[in-house]
């Protein structure tokens, strides 16, 4: 019997090395049950395609090359007119100009439309939206560097014009997934960026357009529609039905076109006028997500507001 154990512990070792077999079943340690192979924020925010803004980047170098050939188009002295937009501009850059905002707005909208995510157990899941407005923010972008690389129609405007371009198509679908892939702790500043870049778009457009001094019909038009299609996708919060949402956001454009026709009757110029109106549409913003929130604005954001608004018409009254 000896024997017979001695014959086995000096028998070689015989299978894969322990390092190479599979580990015993046993507890798993709590820190490695928390560990996760997904991103941030759960299984639902891992995409199966890039995310918006990464082909948004492309979105932007094309608009941004475009609104340069625009600039060189309408760079020099023109003809005078009334309008300074239209002093040194053709059909044929109106026309370019027309192509470029729909094409930009329906790129946008078709990268979000063909993302995909995956659920909680990992199935994809396609993004659904009962309004799409993902082609909101490029539209308004590139109608704000159109309408600069127009009214001032210099050599400046061959830098600034695709710099405003660029910047503003990128970083508007940059906010724009940065809260749809928002958690419970980080929505609050999700949405603090995206108003910030829907708000600086309005100071930009609106600004442009007030400083082109149209006619009340025309410019009071294009500020209702800018203000509007922005409002639409800043309440794009899923808490309000289209319809709904609609009804607001064009109650809201409304206002900030009657705040042009008055603003029109003032006797300024340039972009003090400018931050007035954004100071208008902020004031807007601020109710219009509240209604949508059925909340009530706080009063350190009232007091916020209306202080903005104070300031806002003290430098209006000072350069007039």
């Amino acid at each position: 019997m000896s024997d017979e154990i001695e014959a086995r512990v000096n028998q070689p070792p015989v299978g894969a090395p322990r390092s190479q077999r599979a580990p015993i079943p046993g507890p798993v340690p709590a820190v490695e049950a928390q560990r996760s192979n997904f991103p941030p924020g759960g299984p639902a925010l891992q995409s199966l395609r890039p995310p918006a803004y990464g082909q948004g980047v492309i979105l932007s170098v094309v608009v941004a090359a475009v609104v340069l050939v625009l600039a060189i188009i309408a760079a020099g002295d023109g003809d005078e007119a009334s309008i300074p937009m239209l002093e040194s501009t053709k059909p044929i850059f109106w026309g370019l100009a027309a192509l470029l905002i729909i094409g930009a707005g329906a790129f946008a909208q078709f990268v979000e439309m063909n993302t995909v995510r995956l659920s909680a157990d990992g199935a994809p899941v396609p993004v659904k939206q009962d309004l799409p407005t993902a082609w909101a923010g490029p539209v308004v972008a590139t109608f704000a560097a159109v309408l600069l690389v127009a009214t001032y129609h210099n050599t400046a405007m061959l830098l600034i014009g695709p710099a405003v371009a660029f910047i503003g198509n990128a970083s508007t679908l940059f906010a724009r997934d940065l809260l749809s892939d928002a958690t419970t702790n980080s929505e609050k500043v999700a949405f603090a960026v995206h108003a910030g870049v829907l708000h600086i778009l309005a100071l930009l457009a609106l600004a442009v357009i007030y400083i082109n001094k149209m006619p009340s019909v025309w410019g009071a038009l294009l500020a209702f529609l800018v203000s509007a299609i922005l409002y639409l996708e800043l309440l794009d919060n899923g808490r309000l039905t289209p319809i709904v949402r609609v009804l607001y956001a064009a109650s809201g454009g409304w206002l900030i076109a009657q705040s042009l026709v008055l603003l029109n009757w003032w006797p300024t110029y340039g972009w003090p006028a400018g931050t007035v109106l954004l100071v208008c549409f902020a004031l807007v913003s601020m109710a219009l997500v509240s209604l949508s929130r059925d909340e009530m604005p706080k009063r350190s954001q009232l007091a916020l507001f209306c202080g903005i608004a104070l300031v806002a018409l003290l430098v209006l009254a000072y350069a007039s």
